[in-house]
């Protein structure tokens, strides 16, 4: 086992501890790790991202199901269309995007530098969602008129997003059923955590089904370092603050957005 695969290891416990912690956000960070520690292209680490993001989200969504914390009518009414937009993401469209997207003057921006440039995006977006967030908004339910036609949209959307990026539906997520379907903040974590586990799992069948090669022996070690960190993360709920490391994993996720940005920027140029 050479450096990077000891530090990509490293980096899948660390996934799987931050998210046991602080239950979302850490997915994120699994494609930067397969990307440039385990060297994977970017459509591949996002597949890997998505069976990741099943088998952890899953362990949560068990948990708030027996705690009866879940709107299964949001499920319903998010959960098919956002299904359908993933699976047809990773089974049509994500095996026939072209090598060069598009080009800027004398430079081509390929599909790996897409893919990781919205990542960037994405990452940046849920790390200043944590860095700035108030632990009060968390905890206050704000009464709006359900607007289902509205979710439904939000989630085609947002499905798609997640079936390109591999990760980071659940920050899109939750916003979306607090205000479209007038959800309580606390049902809405619960309802999105089950909504990421069925969209993952929807999305890497895609992978599947698209007859792409998967390298099932690494991928189950992987998981099962996350795994691992996950259940660490749930150990450590209780004796660690929890806003504080938010708001310093926030600013480390903004950092890294930023650091993928400028090295796939550098990488085009």
């Amino acid at each position: 086992m050479d450096i990077y695969q000891l530090l990509g290891y490293t980096g899948a416990l660390l996934t799987g501890l931050v998210l046991g912690l602080l239950g979302g956000g850490g997915a994120l960070l699994s494609i930067p790790v397969l990307v440039y520690l385990f060297h994977l292209d970017a459509s591949v680490a996002t597949g890997y991202s998505l069976f990741l993001v099943a088998v952890t989200a899953s362990i949560g969504a068990v948990q708030n199901i027996r705690k009866k914390m879940v709107d299964y009518q949001a499920v319903l009414y998010y959960g098919i269309p956002s299904v359908i937009s993933v699976y047809c993401i990773r089974r049509f469209v994500m095996p026939n995007l072209p090598d060069v997207i598009f080009n800027i003057g004398n430079y081509g921006v390929d599909k790996n530098h897409f893919i990781l440039f919205i990542l960037s995006v994405v990452m940046f977006g849920a790390g200043y969602k944590m860095f700035s967030a108030k632990e009060s908004s968390e905890e206050n339910a704000i009464a709006h008129p359900n607007q289902f036609i509205k979710l439904i949209f939000l989630a085609i959307l947002i499905g798609s997003f997640l079936g390109l990026v591999g990760a980071g539906g659940g920050f899109l997520m939750i916003p979306a059923l607090v205000y479209f379907a007038n959800l309580p903040m606390k049902l809405a974590v619960s309802t999105s955590l089950v909504l990421v586990a069925i969209n993952s799992f929807i999305g890497f069948l895609g992978d599947v089904h698209s007859s792409q090669h998967m390298d099932w022996k690494f991928l189950f070690l992987f998981s099962a370092f996350s795994v691992t960190g996950v259940f660490g993360g749930f150990y450590l709920q209780n004796k660690i603050d929890g806003t504080r490391l938010k708001k310093y994993f926030g600013g480390f996720m903004m950092a890294m957005a930023l650091f993928i940005m400028v090295k796939e920027t550098f990488k085009i140029l």
